[in-house]
């Protein structure tokens, strides 16, 4: 037999192998146009009440070389194939043409994702967010298309599937790790492997130092420096890490300290230094001020004389500085 046309009257059964009892779960899945199919399913092909004693059935396989079926085939090769068959009587007559179109799909899908608001990798590639950040996951796969994404945020091992639920946030969650582990699922049942990471949860601003090598003396009420007193600031962040501070002297403009750079007062008098900082995910701490005075002046000292008299009772004299 060389061609077989036409569409008659013998029967065919797609079955798969190796069958998971668990999810994800093998099918025959059909797009409205054209049915896909796990690789690996087996065909049959089958006729009622057949004797094998009457006749033969007969198939091709993407328009290749005619074979007779004497037991089920399996569909090893991805991709979109034609199956036609037929049946041939002892005497050589063709009948009961019948043709089938399908894509076998053996590829899972891979896990994609687009993210949201604030986010940082560090060097080590470990990536920080916020609970202002949205993760949306989906699927890319080139034939049959993605059914199901599922997600287990939780660390318990029961997984939702996500695919439709847009932009996820983790809220309602303590700063720290955030373990996250999932897979994909396509039409016909193929699953990804199962990926796994850390994510770190940052919503904590960094604490900010203003650091005074000779401290401050306090007179009167107001805080006096040294005009010579070094002052630097620090910043500790203990997850995504430090990304700047910002320095304002007396209500001007905040900005960016430069840790190389000494910090000075503009000039002599009261002045007021603000500085907050900054971490990596944008996370940014309340205003640390510091008030203080660079022109302390002591009063003079003044010169007293006391007179001691023989009673015991004595007189006391201011003498004025002949200098000035």
């Amino acid at each position: 037999m060389k061609r077989i046309l036409g569409i008659a009257g013998a029967l065919l059964v797609l079955a798969t192998v190796a069958a998971q009892d668990s999810a994800p779960v093998r099918k025959v899945w059909n797009n409205g146009r054209i049915d896909y199919i796990p690789l690996g399913t087996e065909f049959r092909l089958e006729a009622e009440n057949w004797n094998p004693n009457t006749g033969s059935i007969y198939y091709t396989y993407n328009a290749g070389e005619s074979t007779e079926y004497t037991a089920p085939v399996i569909l090893d090769e991805e991709g979109q194939f034609t199956l036609a068959w037929a049946t041939m009587d002892v005497w050589g007559t063709l009948s009961n043409t019948k043709s089938y179109t399908g894509i076998v799909d053996g590829t899972a899908p891979t896990i994609k994702f687009l993210i949201e608001g604030p986010v940082h990798t560090d060097d080590a590639g470990v990536v920080y967010v916020t609970n202002q950040t949205g993760i949306q996951l989906f699927g890319e796969d080139k034939l049959s298309g993605t059914e199901f994404i599922y997600l287990d945020l939780t660390g318990t091992g029961e997984m939702d599937n996500v695919l439709d639920k847009g932009f996820i946030y983790l809220t309602d969650r303590e700063d720290g790790a955030v373990y996250a582990e999932g897979y994909a699922v396509d039409y016909v049942g193929n699953a990804s492997e199962t990926m796994s990471a850390y994510v770190y949860l940052d919503n904590t601003a960094p604490s900010v130092h203003i650091d005074i090598d000779v401290p401050p003396v306090e007179a009167d009420g107001v805080q006096y420096i040294s005009p010579f007193t070094k002052i630097s600031l620090s910043a500790q962040d203990a997850l995504s890490g430090v990304d700047a501070i910002y320095l304002s002297w007396n209500g001007a403009e905040f900005a960016r300290y430069d840790a190389n750079t000494p910090i000075i007062a503009p000039e002599t008098g009261s002045h007021v230094l603000q500085v907050f900082a900054t971490d990596n995910l944008g996370n940014s701490s309340e205003i640390s001020e510091f008030t203080f005075s660079t022109d302390l002046e002591l009063n003079p000292a003044e010169l007293f004389l006391s007179v001691g008299s023989q009673t015991g009772s004595n007189s006391t004299t201011k003498v004025t500085s002949t200098v000035e």
